[in-house]
């Protein structure tokens, strides 16, 4: 995982900064996709510490190179309905994923596109050192929406009663 993450990262983001980006003069912008590794990974610990060491690298990368031009981010993601999700898990995990983001759904391939072609576009030019994280709120919060315990019958969240 360190190897293909990290190392991998950094020989590709280095050997395009340093062969293209800075010998142009015209700067450019490196963009890291990873899976979101904000709340941990359990069972792949390896591989959620090597998606944070990305992150880490393209915040510091990003005031190295800033000099030159150069403006890198992480894009963090979380769920998306993409075939390899879909072919890859157990239909019962894949039929789960929607509980546990407060969106109540996964986002999808287009969503992620219009993310990135935004950050590419001159709209994005002062986005630098940023980690991105497009997961539905799910980052800040662990477990399933609404919580059974603050839900009633139907799964509608519970609040207040409102005073008129």
């Amino acid at each position: 995982m360190i190897r293909l993450n990290v190392e991998g990262t950094w020989l590709v983001t280095h050997a395009v900064a340093t062969r293209a980006m800075i010998p142009s003069g015209r700067g450019g912008k490196v963009f890291s996709v990873t899976l979101s590794p904000h709340n941990g990974m359990p069972g792949m610990a390896h591989s959620g510490a090597a998606r944070a060491a990305v992150e880490n690298l393209m915040r510091t990368l990003s005031v190295e190179w800033a000099r030159f031009g150069i403006r890198l981010l992480a894009l963090a993601a979380g769920q998306f309905e993409t075939q390899t999700l879909l072919t890859k898990y157990p239909q019962a995990i894949v039929e789960r994923i929607s509980h546990t983001i407060p969106l109540g759904r996964m986002g999808t391939e287009q969503e992620f596109a219009w993310l990135v072609a935004y950050l590419a576009s001159p709209a994005g030019d002062f986005f630098s050192g940023s980690v991105i994280t497009m997961d539905g709120a799910r980052d800040d919060w662990l477990g399933p929406w609404p919580p059974p315990q603050a839900a009633d019958a139907q799964g509608t969240p519970l609040s207040e009663e409102r005073r008129s």
